[in-house]
């Protein structure tokens, strides 16, 4: 793919200056989005040229609105590091850490899960408990509108009344704890953990954003060398494209720039 063997030459020299990063969503980017979301599995190729990149970069690392447990067990490449459920824990070494702030919401996030679970009955919702967060999906219902809609008016009220915030996303909403944290600021703190000179993102939902935003502002005002990459198909909210410095088209599209930016870099 041509597009996808241009920005690996964009991205190749980016990641010239070290230590240099590359930080990658799960769904949608190396993963196809699948009904129901256990049933995902990330592309051999996509898995192949993240472990490759893992021997000549400083840091290769998923950030995913899955558990970072979820993240490395569909990866499978213990040389990553996995930061899950939006930020708000990582796995890296064998350990997982999670924010001790938002542990104290696990009870309130169990009770907004038991609700929705006894009041919406529409047959296709799924409620997804990751412990410090909450997923609600619709994608496989019969009319994905009806049910947006028809989920949106449960959840919130509930989730508010526990002090929670509600995000769409693509077929779902998430349900967070109401701290600031999110994939721009755990990007933020591995980049500065680990003195990053250069990075290079890869998304394509709105909880992206947050990433691109944060990796663009390092970027202006301390020097960072960056490219946020967004990934577009059918599905991609129009945010992805005009706030990504490049894209890619689809899962297909990631692999191909992936393996094109691992061949460069060996």
């Amino acid at each position: 793919m041509t597009q996808s063997n241009d920005v690996a030459e964009r991205a190749a020299t980016v990641l010239l200056h070290r230590p240099a990063g590359l930080l990658t969503d799960i769904d949608g980017t190396i993963s196809r989005v699948t009904a129901p979301p256990e049933a995902a599995t990330v592309e051999p190729a996509a898995r192949a040229a993240l472990a490759r990149l893992a021997t000549v970069l400083d840091v290769v690392a998923v950030v995913s609105g899955r558990s970072a447990a979820d993240a490395r067990r569909l990866v499978a490449v213990p040389e990553l590091v996995y930061i899950g459920n939006h930020g708000l824990e990582r796995w890296h070494g064998g350990q997982v850490t999670a924010s001790p702030e938002a542990m104290r919401f696990r009870d309130r996030m169990a009770r907004v899960a038991a609700q929705m679970r006894a009041t919406v009955t529409l047959a296709g919702v799924r409620v997804e408990d990751k412990d410090l967060t909450l997923s609600i999906h619709y994608r496989e219902t019969t009319d994905p509108a009806s049910a947006e809609e028809l989920v949106r008016a449960a959840l919130v009220p509930v989730a508010t009344a526990e002090g929670l915030v509600v995000r769409p996303g693509r077929m779902v909403f998430e349900v967070r704890p109401p701290i600031t944290v999110n994939k721009g600021t755990a990007a933020r703190d591995l980049i500065q953990e680990r003195g990053l000179r250069s990075v290079v993102f890869v998304g394509d939902d709105v909880t992206d954003l947050d990433a691109m935003s944060e990796i663009q502002r390092l970027a202006i005002e301390q020097g960072l060398h960056a490219l946020t990459v967004g990934v577009v198909g059918p599905e991609t909210p129009s945010e992805i494209a005009q706030q990504a410095d490049v894209t890619v088209d689809g899962v297909d599209g990631v692999i191909a720039f992936l393996t094109a930016l691992a061949d460069r870099l060996a």
